[in-house]
């Protein structure tokens, strides 16, 4: 692997951002994904809810209350990688999560699903 250049320095991806209408089940959810550790409720008002990474590989997500999630694709979304894709869809699928309708191309290595407070993910086939 290569190094990364000069100019990024010391930044990094460390933490996700989910908004979630339900934090209590966005954040269930998210944590079983992931495997992912559970943190208590922080911010003013328990506004935020932290999922850590147990291995201190991954970055971090921040399941954030909101009063309102958009039904469309937000510009930012979460990709998950496995060579698993079916396997892991069906247990996301068990989990909450829900399939999103979406206009595949002919030649696709990913499937869309929302999580538990609608919002887009994609489960992509590493292979």
């Amino acid at each position: 692997m290569g190094e990364r250049p000069a100019a990024v320095g010391d930044l990094r991806l460390a933490t996700i951002v989910v908004n979630a209408l339900d934090m209590n089940r966005a954040a269930a959810f998210w944590a079983e994904t992931l495997g992912y550790d559970r943190e208590d409720e922080v911010g003013p008002d328990h506004q935020y809810t932290k999922l850590s990474d147990p291995a201190g590989q991954g970055p971090s997500v921040l399941i954030q209350r909101t009063e309102k999630v958009a039904p469309e694709v937000a510009p930012v979304h979460i990709d998950l990688y496995t060579r698993e894709r079916d396997q892991h869809i069906e247990r996301l699928l068990k989990l909450g999560a829900t399939r999103a309708e979406w206009d595949y191309p002919e030649r696709h290595d990913f499937v869309v699903l929302r999580d538990t407070e609608g919002n887009a993910f994609c489960v992509i086939d590493a292979d």
